[in-house]
């Protein structure tokens, strides 16, 4: 009853495959598999599954397809109630899939995630990654802006949740991310504050590599499946022009991307802006967002001023052109402003964070401390 699928793909992994697996046997939740899909790896990888005998293994070797494919075929085989994962040289704590597992208390939990600590090639802690639950109607948002809210190696997932997924083998950057953009909207989900797992990143680790376009394909593939409307729900959809909209939530798209590095996509969403657009106040949006990607900030400011007064989104991006020219002061007064005009807009919620980290960010959680300066 209840049994744990723990998905492992292998490639040219063997430096670190021992301890991974080690670390899954050594639990102190026994009920589980382990599928390991040996993709196409030219080491030692398989030798050292076979120095193991625990009948909890299942072993697939397959040609070299991607990670995404040998997901898919470890997703195929699995037969347990829960999916977790664990990359080869990655190392979980010996109480992990006790603790994710005992926090799906209702049938409504799809996903438990946890925290987790960055290691190098030589086991050396190099960092901390905390994560946090976020509301399920921001998640597109959270999306389109950085990516994951989670960290995704960290996660255990309910069968169910899974159903209808499947890993799509074109993506080679980012396919456990594929995986969360598609689930993670229909499910609750929990975290737990603990680190659970140790994270490896060194300079050979996949999620350090690939060209523009793979690193990019899966945020694509999420845009592409999601309506400007669903992506930028602040705006009047239904009571302003559709097509003055359409402009500004372009070029709004074309500025977030250029914020998480997807520069070479920024000039087509500009030019969608451009081609909508239908009326000076639109114009000197977009023409403001441009200003605000050369770092033209005052120029920025100056058109933003232009457009319609008592605009919540207006004064949302008026507040970050002043930030952004070091007037924190009235980057307040102008997100307080557009919070006023829409409680429910939650971008200026977001700036108002900003601010007050940049001034000093500050954990109830003070136990770290004791090692600060050593």
């Amino acid at each position: 009853m209840n049994m744990i699928s723990v998905m492992m793909p292998v490639y040219n992994a063997a430096r670190f495959l021992r301890p991974a697996i080690e670390s899954i046997l050594n639990q102190t939740e026994q009920n589980f598999e382990l599928i390991i899909v040996n993709d196409g790896s030219t080491d030692n990888s398989e030798e050292i599954v076979f120095s193991y005998t625990d009948s909890r293994i299942r072993y697939v070797r397959q040609e070299n397809k991607g990670e995404g494919a040998a997901r898919e075929v470890a997703l195929e085989l699995a037969e347990g109630d829960f999916i977790t994962f664990q990359d080869a040289d990655d190392i979980s704590l010996p109480y992990r899939l006790q603790l994710l597992k005992g926090r799906f208390a209702s049938p409504d939990i799809g996903l438990v995630h946890s925290d987790m600590v960055l290691i190098d090639d030589t086991d050396r802690a190099i960092g901390y990654w905390a994560s946090s639950n976020i509301d399920r109607s921001r998640l597109l948002r959270f999306f389109l802006k950085v990516g994951t809210p989670f960290n995704n190696p960290t996660m255990m997932l309910r069968r169910e949740s899974m159903q209808a997924f499947h890993y799509d083998a074109a993506i080679r950057i980012g396919v456990d991310t594929d995986m969360v953009f598609n689930i993670a909207p229909k499910w609750n989900s929990v975290h737990i504050p603990e680190p659970l797992l140790l994270y490896r990143r060194y300079a050979q680790s996949l999620s350090r590599q690939g060209d523009y376009d793979t690193l990019a394909l899966h945020v694509r593939k999420f845009i592409l499946q999601h309506s400007l409307s669903e992506l930028f729900p602040e705006f009047a959809w239904n009571q302003q022009e559709e097509s003055d909209l359409q402009a500004m939530a372009s070029a709004l798209m074309a500025l977030f991307l250029a914020r998480r590095g997807m520069i070479y996509d920024v000039p087509e969403w500009l030019a969608k802006a451009k081609m909508y657009e239908s009326s000076i106040e639109t114009k000197n949006f977009i023409t403001a967002i441009e200003n605000i990607l050369s770092g033209n900030f005052t120029n920025a400011a100056f058109l933003l001023e232009q457009c319609a007064k008592n605009d919540y989104v207006v004064e949302n991006y008026l507040g970050e052109v002043k930030a952004l020219l070091g007037n924190f002061e009235q980057a307040f007064q102008h997100f307080w402003r557009s919070l006023q005009l829409n409680p429910l807009y939650f971008e200026p919620a977001d700036n108002l964070k900003a601010l007050g980290k940049c001034r000093g960010a500050h954990s109830v959680d003070v136990t770290w401390t004791k090692f600060a300066g050593r």
